[in-house]
Protein backbone atom coordinates (compact mmCIF):
# COMPACT_ATOMS: atom_id res chain seq x y z
CA UNK A 1 0.00 0.00 0.00
CA UNK A 2 2.56 2.78 0.73
CA UNK A 3 4.19 3.07 -2.68
CA UNK A 4 0.59 3.12 -3.87
CA UNK A 5 -0.19 5.76 -1.57
CA UNK A 6 3.33 7.45 -2.40
CA UNK A 7 2.62 7.72 -5.98
CA UNK A 8 -0.72 9.08 -5.05
CA UNK A 9 0.93 12.08 -3.00
CA UNK A 10 3.45 12.81 -5.60
CA UNK A 11 0.26 13.32 -8.16
CA UNK A 12 -1.45 15.29 -6.57
CA UNK A 13 1.95 17.71 -5.61
CA UNK A 14 2.39 17.42 -9.45
CA UNK A 15 -0.98 18.62 -10.14
CA UNK A 16 -1.08 21.53 -7.96
CA UNK A 17 2.80 22.19 -9.00
CA UNK A 18 0.98 22.54 -12.41
CA UNK A 19 -2.15 24.22 -11.40
CA UNK A 20 0.64 26.95 -9.79
CA UNK A 21 2.64 26.96 -12.48
CA UNK A 22 -0.56 27.76 -14.86
CA UNK A 23 -1.69 30.69 -12.34
CA UNK A 24 1.67 32.33 -12.36
CA UNK A 25 1.97 31.94 -16.84
CA UNK A 26 -1.64 34.03 -16.32
CA UNK A 27 -0.51 36.79 -14.35
CA UNK A 28 2.30 37.28 -16.07
CA UNK A 29 0.13 38.24 -18.74
CA UNK A 30 -1.76 40.88 -16.82
CA UNK A 31 -0.87 44.62 -17.48
CA UNK A 32 -1.32 47.26 -14.58
CA UNK A 33 -1.79 51.25 -15.58
CA UNK A 34 0.61 51.49 -12.34
CA UNK A 35 3.55 49.00 -13.30
CA UNK A 36 7.01 49.34 -13.42
CA UNK A 37 7.81 46.85 -16.20
CA UNK A 38 6.37 49.32 -18.47
CA UNK A 39 8.28 52.36 -18.29
CA UNK A 40 7.65 55.51 -20.47
CA UNK A 41 10.46 57.70 -19.48
CA UNK A 42 14.66 57.53 -19.47
CA UNK A 43 14.18 57.43 -15.16
CA UNK A 44 11.94 54.80 -15.22
CA UNK A 45 13.84 52.62 -17.77
CA UNK A 46 16.60 52.84 -15.20
CA UNK A 47 14.54 51.67 -13.19
CA UNK A 48 13.51 48.47 -14.74
CA UNK A 49 16.81 47.71 -15.78
CA UNK A 50 18.07 47.50 -11.77
CA UNK A 51 14.95 45.61 -11.69
CA UNK A 52 15.79 42.76 -14.48
CA UNK A 53 19.55 42.59 -13.52
CA UNK A 54 18.74 41.94 -9.81
CA UNK A 55 15.71 39.56 -10.76
CA UNK A 56 17.66 37.56 -13.08
CA UNK A 57 20.70 37.40 -11.40
CA UNK A 58 18.38 36.10 -7.55
CA UNK A 59 16.44 33.76 -10.17
CA UNK A 60 19.96 31.99 -11.34
CA UNK A 61 21.05 31.81 -7.84
CA UNK A 62 17.53 29.78 -7.14
CA UNK A 63 18.26 27.70 -9.99
CA UNK A 64 21.93 26.83 -9.15
CA UNK A 65 20.90 26.13 -5.37
CA UNK A 66 17.88 23.83 -6.05
CA UNK A 67 19.86 21.88 -8.70
CA UNK A 68 22.50 21.67 -6.80
CA UNK A 69 20.26 20.40 -3.89
CA UNK A 70 18.49 17.74 -5.83
CA UNK A 71 21.51 16.32 -7.65
CA UNK A 72 23.22 15.71 -4.07
CA UNK A 73 20.28 14.54 -2.63
CA UNK A 74 19.99 11.81 -5.65
CA UNK A 75 24.08 11.20 -5.35
CA UNK A 76 24.46 10.87 -2.02
CA UNK A 77 21.12 9.25 -0.85
CA UNK A 78 21.07 6.16 0.87
CA UNK A 79 19.81 3.15 -0.81
CA UNK A 80 20.22 -0.60 -1.02
CA UNK A 81 23.77 -1.57 -1.03
CA UNK A 82 25.23 2.38 -0.46
CA UNK A 83 24.86 4.07 2.89
CA UNK A 84 24.51 7.62 3.25
CA UNK A 85 27.94 9.38 4.84
CA UNK A 86 28.72 13.04 6.35
CA UNK A 87 31.72 14.42 4.59
CA UNK A 88 33.36 17.29 7.09
CA UNK A 89 34.85 19.98 5.35
CA UNK A 90 36.28 20.73 1.91
CA UNK A 91 38.27 24.08 1.00
CA UNK A 92 36.67 24.25 -2.72
CA UNK A 93 33.40 24.88 -1.86
CA UNK A 94 34.09 27.08 1.36
CA UNK A 95 36.37 29.25 -1.32
CA UNK A 96 33.47 29.05 -3.88
CA UNK A 97 30.74 30.42 -1.38
CA UNK A 98 32.70 33.04 0.19
CA UNK A 99 33.87 34.36 -3.10
CA UNK A 100 30.37 33.63 -5.09
CA UNK A 101 28.38 36.07 -2.71
CA UNK A 102 30.83 38.94 -3.11
CA UNK A 103 31.01 38.73 -6.82
CA UNK A 104 27.15 38.75 -6.44
CA UNK A 105 26.66 41.92 -4.30
CA UNK A 106 29.57 43.69 -6.48
CA UNK A 107 26.98 42.74 -9.57
CA UNK A 108 23.66 44.05 -7.52
CA UNK A 109 25.19 46.47 -5.80
CA UNK A 110 27.59 48.50 -8.56
CA UNK A 111 24.71 49.71 -11.15
CA UNK A 112 22.33 50.41 -8.08
CA UNK A 113 24.91 53.00 -6.15
CA UNK A 114 25.73 54.35 -9.74
CA UNK A 115 21.60 54.75 -10.53
CA UNK A 116 21.33 56.40 -6.63
CA UNK A 117 24.03 58.78 -7.24
CA UNK A 118 22.72 59.43 -11.04
CA UNK A 119 19.15 60.12 -9.28
CA UNK A 120 20.60 63.40 -7.88
CA UNK A 121 21.64 65.10 -10.44
CA UNK A 122 20.71 68.27 -11.07
CA UNK A 123 18.47 69.30 -14.12
CA UNK A 124 19.28 70.76 -17.68
CA UNK A 125 19.05 74.60 -17.96
CA UNK A 126 15.95 74.08 -20.01
CA UNK A 127 14.09 71.89 -17.74
CA UNK A 128 10.45 72.05 -17.06
CA UNK A 129 9.92 72.81 -12.90
CA UNK A 130 7.12 71.92 -11.34
CA UNK A 131 6.55 72.03 -7.97
CA UNK A 132 4.00 69.89 -6.53
CA UNK A 133 2.07 70.39 -2.65
CA UNK A 134 0.54 67.73 -1.05
CA UNK A 135 -2.44 67.78 1.16
CA UNK A 136 -4.76 65.74 3.13
CA UNK A 137 -5.98 64.66 0.03
CA UNK A 138 -4.98 66.56 -3.37
CA UNK A 139 -1.93 67.64 -4.48
CA UNK A 140 -1.69 71.01 -5.81
CA UNK A 141 1.01 71.63 -9.24
CA UNK A 142 2.49 75.06 -9.75
CA UNK A 143 4.29 75.69 -12.50
CA UNK A 144 6.56 78.65 -12.06
CA UNK A 145 7.11 81.24 -14.72
CA UNK A 146 4.36 79.52 -16.82
CA UNK A 147 1.45 81.68 -15.54
CA UNK A 148 -0.09 84.94 -16.90
CA UNK A 149 2.95 87.81 -16.45
CA UNK A 150 5.33 85.02 -15.85
CA UNK A 151 3.97 84.24 -12.42
CA UNK A 152 2.98 80.77 -11.65
CA UNK A 153 0.46 78.58 -13.18
CA UNK A 154 -1.65 76.67 -10.47
CA UNK A 155 -3.85 73.23 -11.02
CA UNK A 156 -4.62 70.29 -9.27
CA UNK A 157 -4.53 66.52 -9.07
CA UNK A 158 -3.38 66.90 -12.71
CA UNK A 159 0.01 67.42 -14.01
CA UNK A 160 0.71 68.39 -17.72
CA UNK A 161 4.53 67.88 -19.01
CA UNK A 162 5.90 67.67 -22.28
CA UNK A 163 6.99 64.67 -24.39
CA UNK A 164 11.24 64.94 -25.24
CA UNK A 165 11.64 67.71 -22.54
CA UNK A 166 13.59 67.06 -18.59
CA UNK A 167 10.84 67.73 -16.25
CA UNK A 168 11.92 68.27 -12.58
CA UNK A 169 9.82 68.14 -9.75
CA UNK A 170 10.17 69.16 -6.87
CA UNK A 171 7.60 68.17 -3.93
CA UNK A 172 6.51 69.56 -0.44
CA UNK A 173 3.97 68.86 2.10
CA UNK A 174 1.36 71.14 3.98
CA UNK A 175 0.27 68.62 6.73
CA UNK A 176 1.80 65.26 7.17
CA UNK A 177 4.51 63.11 5.21
CA UNK A 178 3.03 62.02 1.55
CA UNK A 179 4.52 60.27 -1.26
CA UNK A 180 4.29 61.46 -4.72
CA UNK A 181 4.92 57.87 -7.28
CA UNK A 182 4.30 57.63 -11.30
CA UNK A 183 5.70 54.45 -11.55
CA UNK A 184 5.37 54.46 -15.20
CA UNK A 185 7.39 57.63 -15.25
CA UNK A 186 9.63 58.20 -11.88
CA UNK A 187 10.27 56.29 -8.73
CA UNK A 188 8.61 57.22 -5.96
CA UNK A 189 9.59 60.15 -3.23
CA UNK A 190 7.90 61.77 -0.04
CA UNK A 191 6.94 64.80 0.34
CA UNK A 192 7.85 65.95 4.23
CA UNK A 193 6.24 69.00 6.08
CA UNK A 194 9.39 71.70 6.13
CA UNK A 195 11.68 69.85 3.53
CA UNK A 196 11.61 70.39 -0.35
CA UNK A 197 12.52 66.76 -1.80
CA UNK A 198 13.52 66.67 -5.20
CA UNK A 199 12.89 63.74 -7.60
CA UNK A 200 15.18 62.80 -10.21
CA UNK A 201 14.67 64.74 -13.49
CA UNK A 202 13.12 62.44 -16.22
CA UNK A 203 11.92 62.64 -19.76
CA UNK A 204 8.79 61.16 -21.01
CA UNK A 205 9.02 59.03 -24.38
CA UNK A 206 5.65 58.54 -25.07
CA UNK A 207 2.29 60.37 -25.18
CA UNK A 208 -0.62 59.33 -22.55
CA UNK A 209 -1.85 59.47 -19.60
CA UNK A 210 0.06 58.02 -16.42
CA UNK A 211 -1.31 57.08 -12.96
CA UNK A 212 0.18 58.30 -10.06
CA UNK A 213 -0.77 58.00 -6.43
CA UNK A 214 0.52 59.00 -2.25
CA UNK A 215 2.34 56.10 -1.49
CA UNK A 216 2.92 56.76 2.19
CA UNK A 217 -0.32 56.01 4.40
CA UNK A 218 -1.30 59.94 5.04
CA UNK A 219 -4.72 59.41 6.58
CA UNK A 220 -8.83 58.12 6.04
CA UNK A 221 -8.47 59.04 2.83
CA UNK A 222 -5.07 58.24 1.47
CA UNK A 223 -5.68 55.24 -0.79
CA UNK A 224 -8.29 57.75 -2.80
CA UNK A 225 -5.40 60.64 -3.24
CA UNK A 226 -4.51 59.91 -6.34
CA UNK A 227 -3.69 61.93 -9.71
CA UNK A 228 -2.55 61.90 -13.16
CA UNK A 229 0.44 62.84 -15.53
CA UNK A 230 -0.48 63.86 -18.94
CA UNK A 231 2.35 64.05 -21.32
CA UNK A 232 1.50 65.92 -24.04
CA UNK A 233 2.85 66.67 -27.57
CA UNK A 234 4.75 70.15 -27.40
CA UNK A 235 2.19 71.99 -29.23
CA UNK A 236 -0.51 70.64 -27.50
CA UNK A 237 1.41 71.43 -23.70
CA UNK A 238 1.67 74.54 -25.23
CA UNK A 239 -1.67 75.28 -26.23
CA UNK A 240 -3.05 73.66 -22.55
CA UNK A 241 -0.26 76.30 -20.96
CA UNK A 242 -2.27 79.13 -22.99
CA UNK A 243 -5.10 77.95 -22.62
CA UNK A 244 -4.75 77.98 -18.42
CA UNK A 245 -3.60 81.50 -18.81
CA UNK A 246 -6.80 82.19 -20.65
CA UNK A 247 -10.07 83.16 -18.47
CA UNK A 248 -12.86 81.43 -19.86
CA UNK A 249 -15.34 83.76 -21.54
CA UNK A 250 -18.19 84.88 -18.90
CA UNK A 251 -21.80 82.82 -19.21
CA UNK A 252 -24.23 84.96 -21.11
CA UNK A 253 -26.68 86.74 -18.27
CA UNK A 254 -29.41 85.16 -16.66
CA UNK A 255 -28.54 81.60 -18.37
CA UNK A 256 -28.39 78.08 -16.68
CA UNK A 257 -24.68 78.49 -16.78
CA UNK A 258 -24.75 82.20 -14.67
CA UNK A 259 -26.72 80.45 -12.23
CA UNK A 260 -23.90 77.83 -11.43
CA UNK A 261 -21.50 80.68 -11.41
CA UNK A 262 -23.50 82.81 -8.75
CA UNK A 263 -24.25 79.67 -6.58
CA UNK A 264 -20.51 78.61 -7.28
CA UNK A 265 -19.40 82.31 -5.80
CA UNK A 266 -21.86 82.46 -2.78
CA UNK A 267 -20.89 78.91 -1.85
CA UNK A 268 -17.43 77.85 -3.02
CA UNK A 269 -15.23 80.90 -3.61
CA UNK A 270 -13.60 81.32 -0.36
CA UNK A 271 -12.03 78.04 -0.71
CA UNK A 272 -11.46 77.46 -4.48
CA UNK A 273 -10.49 79.77 -6.79
CA UNK A 274 -11.46 80.30 -10.40
CA UNK A 275 -9.14 82.27 -12.80
CA UNK A 276 -11.05 85.30 -13.95
CA UNK A 277 -13.53 85.34 -11.22
CA UNK A 278 -13.93 86.83 -8.00
CA UNK A 279 -13.03 83.37 -6.06
CA UNK A 280 -9.71 83.37 -4.80
CA UNK A 281 -9.77 80.68 -1.94
CA UNK A 282 -6.49 78.77 -1.56
CA UNK A 283 -7.77 76.13 0.86
CA UNK A 284 -8.94 73.82 -1.68
CA UNK A 285 -7.77 72.77 -5.07
CA UNK A 286 -7.56 75.24 -8.23
CA UNK A 287 -10.70 74.96 -10.31
CA UNK A 288 -9.48 76.67 -12.97
CA UNK A 289 -10.69 75.54 -16.41
CA UNK A 290 -11.79 72.42 -14.35
CA UNK A 291 -13.99 71.12 -17.56
CA UNK A 292 -10.86 70.04 -19.22
CA UNK A 293 -9.56 67.77 -16.26
CA UNK A 294 -10.07 64.11 -17.00
CA UNK A 295 -10.97 63.32 -12.75
CA UNK A 296 -13.05 64.83 -10.20
CA UNK A 297 -11.53 64.30 -6.22
CA UNK A 298 -7.76 63.58 -7.02
CA UNK A 299 -8.02 61.11 -9.71
CA UNK A 300 -10.94 58.92 -7.65
CA UNK A 301 -13.69 59.59 -10.61
CA UNK A 302 -13.80 60.61 -14.18
CA UNK A 303 -15.08 63.89 -14.64
CA UNK A 304 -18.33 63.29 -15.89
CA UNK A 305 -21.42 65.67 -14.63
CA UNK A 306 -23.35 62.36 -12.73
CA UNK A 307 -19.90 62.39 -10.90
CA UNK A 308 -19.31 65.85 -10.26
CA UNK A 309 -23.21 66.01 -9.12
CA UNK A 310 -22.26 63.43 -6.35
CA UNK A 311 -18.92 64.55 -5.30
CA UNK A 312 -20.72 68.57 -4.40
CA UNK A 313 -24.42 66.91 -3.42
CA UNK A 314 -22.23 64.94 -0.95
CA UNK A 315 -18.75 64.80 -0.68
CA UNK A 316 -18.55 62.62 2.96
CA UNK A 317 -20.29 59.40 0.73
CA UNK A 318 -17.32 59.77 -2.13
CA UNK A 319 -14.42 60.15 0.03
CA UNK A 320 -14.07 60.15 3.82
CA UNK A 321 -13.17 62.73 6.26
CA UNK A 322 -11.56 62.32 9.61
CA UNK A 323 -14.29 61.25 12.04
CA UNK A 324 -15.92 63.77 14.15
CA UNK A 325 -15.74 66.16 11.42
CA UNK A 326 -19.66 67.70 11.03
CA UNK A 327 -20.87 68.25 7.19
CA UNK A 328 -20.09 71.83 7.85
CA UNK A 329 -16.83 73.40 7.43
CA UNK A 330 -14.72 72.30 10.04
CA UNK A 331 -10.96 72.69 10.69
CA UNK A 332 -8.67 69.86 10.03
CA UNK A 333 -5.26 71.87 11.44
CA UNK A 334 -2.88 74.10 9.66
CA UNK A 335 -6.13 76.58 9.12
CA UNK A 336 -7.40 73.83 6.21
CA UNK A 337 -11.22 72.88 5.97
CA UNK A 338 -13.20 69.98 4.75
CA UNK A 339 -15.42 70.36 2.28
CA UNK A 340 -19.15 70.24 3.30
CA UNK A 341 -21.98 68.45 1.59
CA UNK A 342 -24.21 70.57 -0.12
CA UNK A 343 -27.41 68.23 0.26
CA UNK A 344 -28.54 70.52 3.00
CA UNK A 345 -27.74 73.81 1.59
CA UNK A 346 -28.24 73.35 -1.87
CA UNK A 347 -31.40 72.62 -4.00
CA UNK A 348 -30.59 69.82 -6.88
CA UNK A 349 -31.24 72.10 -9.41
CA UNK A 350 -28.18 74.55 -7.69
CA UNK A 351 -26.10 71.53 -7.66
CA UNK A 352 -26.64 70.91 -11.48
CA UNK A 353 -26.03 74.05 -12.37
CA UNK A 354 -22.49 74.59 -10.37
CA UNK A 355 -21.85 71.39 -11.92
CA UNK A 356 -22.31 72.75 -15.33
CA UNK A 357 -21.00 75.74 -15.01
CA UNK A 358 -17.27 73.97 -13.47
CA UNK A 359 -17.38 71.60 -16.57
CA UNK A 360 -17.74 74.43 -19.51
CA UNK A 361 -15.08 75.87 -18.51
CA UNK A 362 -12.61 74.04 -20.88
CA UNK A 363 -9.40 74.25 -23.15
CA UNK A 364 -10.50 74.32 -26.85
Amino acid sequence: MYPKQLLGRSGRLVAVGLLVAALLLALSACSSPQTTFDPKSDAADKIQTLYILIIVISGAIGAAVLIAMGYLMAKFRERPGVKARQIHGNNTLEVLWTIGPILILVMIGVPTILAIVGATRAPSEDALHVEVVAHQWWWEVNYPGLGPDGGTLTTANELHVPIGREVAISLKSDDVIHSFWVPQLIGKIDSIPGRTNHLEPFTASEVGVYLGQCAEFCGLAHALMRFRVVVDSLGDFERWVEGMNTPPPAPEEESFLASGQSVFIQNCSSCHAVAGTVAAGRIGPDLSRFGSRLTIGAGIMDNTEENLVEWITNVTAVKPVPEGLPTALAELGNGKQAMPRFDDTLTPAQVEAVAAYLRSMTIE
